[in-house]
């Protein structure tokens, strides 16, 4: 199957921001989990797959964790009903997600179906550098997610949340900004669809997405923008 014909929402200029973003892991911080938490179909997965370390076994230093429901969605409490229908009529499968991960690596990533709540018990604290949050957009269950994202976490670790400012998602909104204002998690940049931020230093990642970004020749990001005492860019396609 052809990258772009798996169905989902991964956008081109969050595949950079998720490339840019891993790469300069990979040269300046140590090993580390990578995790994603709601899965969809894979396509996410895949590239952070893509990103894991050479010469590194994929469940020893740098574990690919898919934490996801999949068919189980439609049955689930925590989801709302709006999920619910959401899901209904294109429920994911497990299996449609393993067909599409093993076309392009060759062993599955660890996965863990059920809730997210569930994530702490598989994986030991501080040990991801890279986390994508795109489950359940309920406001109690972005919570628990982004507490658990905290707690296995690296220092310098990047955590991405998907939807942060979707009209039909506010409780997203509303735990992505209630983290940042209140629970000590620093922006780094943003995309229309994603939100990066840190609870180390955005600084040094910050700088080289900028210099990734003005060395393409299709993407850009706009001045950075204050925020109390902390900044964020806009990663976009030039000229929009």
């Amino acid at each position: 199957m052809r990258y772009e014909a798996i169905p989902g929402w991964f956008h081109p200029i969050d595949q950079a921001g998720f490339a840019w973003t891993l790469d300069f892991q990979n040269q300046t911080e140590p090993p580390g989990d990578l995790l994603e938490l709601g899965t969809y179909l894979g396509k996410s997965a895949i590239l952070m797959g893509q990103k894991l370390k050479q010469g590194e076994r994929l469940t020893v230093c740098d574990l690919l964790t898919v934490c996801d429901l999949f068919e189980d969605v439609v049955t689930w409490d925590g989801v709302d009903q709006t999920e619910k229908a959401f899901f209904g009529t294109r429920t994911p499968t497990r299996q449609q997600f393993e067909a599409n991960y093993r076309a392009y690596h060759a062993s599955l990533p660890q996965i863990v179906q059920g809730p997210t709540s569930t994530i702490c018990a598989h994986l030991a604290p501080k040990s991801c550098r890279f986390e994508h949050i795109d489950a359940s957009h309920v406001y109690a269950n972005l919570r628990e997610d982004t507490a658990s994202a905290r707690n296995v976490l690296q220092d310098q670790g990047v955590v991405v949340f998907d939807d942060y400012r979707k009209p039909q998602c506010p409780g997203t909104a509303a735990a992505v900004w209630e983290a940042i204002l209140n629970d000590g998690l620093k922006p780094i940049f943003a995309t229309d669809a994603k939100l990066y931020g840190t609870w180390g230093d955005p600084a040094p990642l910050r700088a080289a997405i900028i210099a990734r970004a003005r060395a393409s020749d299709w993407c850009d990001t706009g001045k950075p923008v204050a925020i109390r005492d902390m900044q964020i860019i806009r990663l976009a396609r030039r000229g929009k």
